[in-house]
């Protein structure tokens, strides 16, 4: 009897030493994220954003409730000099307002299904050229928007290693401004498995005040409202641990915009609105009607 309890007391005191130095050791453990490119390597993911909020014209409002469901395809057609090429088709994208699917009026030229993106990035995933996106910007209000290098940047991976715990930040330029840049803040929270894969969950937060935004595109137009306001967003991304490549993403965005002035008779010359959405991204086998 006394050896059972003696066995049972060290199993105790074992299991609980081990679970106090279990997060210590993995604190202790660093990881360089990079990107591992590899020519016709081919991912497809899906992503689904859910948004609900009110809009508010004087005394009248409206609720409002939509969906967006996208699929869409990457594939690195080719690697030079430490930078892959990645070309990104939308292959699928649904909407649905209050419940109902919603098809609005497009063009050849702002089809997202007809874009074949074009990125060239490095193994810290610094986007050094985005082409393909011009054709949907040259949409009536999109026309000034300059997507170049820098605009759409993910956070890029530190250069060194890092551990648990761990935060950076990284800024990434607004278009058509020399000095307008949006910071992210950046996040190791753990290593965790996504199947039978090793990740690094890392959490991102950032803030877009509307008004530079709106300098950056929409408000250099003669007659533009005034927008104020800001989007934050709070995401929680995994990358694969052994490739760097994204697995799943899930986050939350709250939008507070205020619209006034303008002289455009169809603008609303005086709006609030207040949304909230909630975001997901997943790796999936294969995309709905493959592009070639």
């Amino acid at each position: 009897m006394r050896q059972m309890t003696r066995l049972l007391t060290t199993l105790t005191l074992l299991a609980f030493v081990g679970t106090a130095v279990m997060p210590v050791l993995a604190q202790a453990t660093g990881y360089k994220l990079r990107r591992v490119f590899k020519v016709n390597d081919i991912r497809n993911y899906k992503r689904v954003m859910d948004m609900n909020g009110e809009m508010r014209m004087g005394e009248n409002s409206l609720s409002l409730n939509m969906q967006i469901v996208f699929q869409y395809r990457e594939k690195v057609v080719g690697i030079k000099d430490g930078k892959a090429t990645i070309q990104t088709n939308v292959t699928s994208m649904k909407m649905y307002m209050n419940g109902q699917e919603f098809v609005p009026p497009m063009t050849p030229e702002n089809d997202p299904t007809k874009l074949v993106i074009t990125t060239v990035v490095d193994e810290r995933n610094k986007v050094y050229e985005v082409c393909g996106l011009e054709r949907m910007m040259s949409t009536p209000g999109m026309g000034n928007m300059n997507f170049g290098t820098g605009f759409n940047s993910p956070v890029l991976f530190p250069e060194g290693e890092i551990r648990v715990g761990d935060t950076w930040e990284t800024e990434i330029p607004l278009p058509n401004t020399q000095d307008a840049k949006i910071t992210a803040k950046q996040t190791f929270v753990s290593v965790e498995k996504v199947g039978d894969v090793d990740t690094a969950r890392i959490k991102t937060e950032f803030e877009v005040p509307f008004e530079k935004l709106m300098a950056a595109g929409v408000g250099q137009m003669p007659g533009a409202p005034q927008m104020t306001g800001t989007m934050r967003v709070v995401a929680y991304t995994f990358f694969d641990l052994a490739t760097g490549n994204i697995l799943k993403m899930d986050g939350d965005m709250v939008m507070s915009v205020q619209m006034s002035g303008g002289q455009n008779p169809q603008t609303p010359q005086n709006m609030q609105m207040h949304m909230t959405a909630k975001m997901a991204l997943t790796q999936v086998k294969e995309a709905q009607s493959p592009a070639k």
